[in-house]
């Protein structure tokens, strides 16, 4: 990858790629949605997705209503539990994300301006393998979601197929069971009845997971070349005064103040790009962390109680998904954080002292700008980083422990 030119076709074809896993639920940020109003970019498809899994919290929460009163049913209702969880929580993620659909086509649009400012510049060797690892991270993180789902949802999904299979075996009687506890207006023990409500579980099962995740993807993506325009900006700025004592200060002056012009521009518009995300996520992050901290206590108190292995499986891959999402989610915003600081560093590195007093004082005032980190947070209740990250363990640790006496 010799020039900048690269990195905006990387960053189209990952853009593209998340897109693909968008349509799934019905979403989709492109030119066509930027004038759109929140009414427009609510598709038909899309909508169909949210009033389906709408439909599956009601018939849940019907579910817990009838049982309430079962004094056996304490396991089923803290299976259920999660599972409406996770379905609000889809429904705010997708609220939020179609709310706030043109502001991230805006994203995307101002992270392709910052890249098209380098446009024809070299790229330095190391520049080249931190973007291509951390491609390769972001590539890592989806894939292993997706995967972790797709694994989680098929055994939500043959679980009572085995379990049928188990009780025809051993009593020669078909018990016909579905993946979740819903209340639904005809028997499902009719067997076409059964399968109705069997895929109509099984697509609400992934609406809900591909809701909380796809919006997250949009988000990783743009982090990571956030990242890396934080990476070259620092790079720059570090190099900015050239060591050359045959040169007099006013000569290198005049050869660096364009390129100087440029940096500020660049950092301007860096800060701009993150100040934009956190309007965009933060108020979903507040809702992802609150109810990712249940899940994580929830899933977690399932796991250690049942003793069906084909219960366990599908519960253990529902709290791996939530332990890897958060921890994602804390990745990037520890990233862009550290990488947001590091151009402070830069400016006191960059022979300040050996240019003009206009150059140098702009050079502090960036430095100064700088040890005030760019970071995400959940609606200014916490900043995502590891340090977020523990807090949700610790207090999902000691809600379960609670639990458990």
């Amino acid at each position: 990858m010799a020039t900048q030119e690269n990195e905006i076709v990387l960053f189209d074809e990952t853009i593209k790629k998340v897109q693909a896993y968008l349509k799934i639920i019905g979403f989709q940020v492109d030119d066509r949605y930027r004038n759109r109003t929140f009414w427009e970019r609510l598709r038909l498809s899309s909508m169909i997705n949210i009033s389906w899994v709408f439909i599956a919290v009601l018939g849940q929460l019907t579910w817990f209503k009838q049982n309430a009163s079962s004094r056996n049913s304490f396991v089923q209702h803290t299976n259920t539990a999660p599972c409406v969880i996770l379905c609000i929580l889809s429904n705010i993620q997708s609220f939020y994300f179609i709310k706030y659909g043109r502001q991230v086509y805006h994203l995307i649009e101002a992270i392709k301006t910052l890249q098209s400012m380098l446009a024809g510049d070299a790229t330095d060797e190391s520049d080249v393998k931190f973007l291509k690892s951390q491609l390769n991270f972001l590539n890592i993180a989806v894939n292993g979601l997706v995967a972790i789902v797709l694994a989680g949802i098929f055994s939500f999904g043959i679980s009572p197929l085995i379990t049928i299979g188990k009780d025809y075996y051993n009593t020669g009687e078909v018990n016909l069971i579905l993946p979740f506890l819903l209340a639904f207006p005809f028997d499902t023990n009719d067997v076409k009845f059964w399968l109705i409500a069997y895929l109509f579980e099984m697509w609400a099962a992934l609406v809900a997971t591909f809701s909380v995740l796809t919006p997250g993807f949009v988000r990783y993506a743009c982090s990571t070349f956030i990242i890396f325009q934080f990476r070259v900006l620092h790079n720059d700025m570090e190099k900015i005064i050239p060591v050359d004592n045959n040169l007099g200060i006013q000569l290198k002056n005049e050869d660096i103040k364009g390129k100087f012009s440029n940096i500020i521009d660049r950092h301007g518009k860096l800060l701009a790009c993150v100040d934009l995300m956190e309007f965009i996520y933060s108020e979903s992050t507040l809702f992802n962390v609150v109810t990712s901290t249940l899940l994580i206590c929830l899933t977690g108190f399932n796991v250690t109680i049942m003793q069906d292995l084909t219960l366990v499986v599908p519960f253990l891959q529902f709290l791996m998904m939530s332990l890897t999402q958060i921890y994602f989610l804390c990745y990037y915003g520890d990233m862009i954080m550290a990488y947001s600081m590091k151009v402070a560093d830069a400016a006191y590195n960059s022979q300040w002292y050996r240019a003009e007093t206009s150059i140098a004082r702009d050079l502090m005032i960036i430095s100064a700008r700088a040890w005030k980190p760019s970071k995400m947070t959940a609606l200014g209740f916490s900043d995502v980083n590891f340090k977020m990250f523990m807090r949700v363990n610790i207090y999902s640790s000691f809600i379960f422990l609670i639990t458990s006496i």
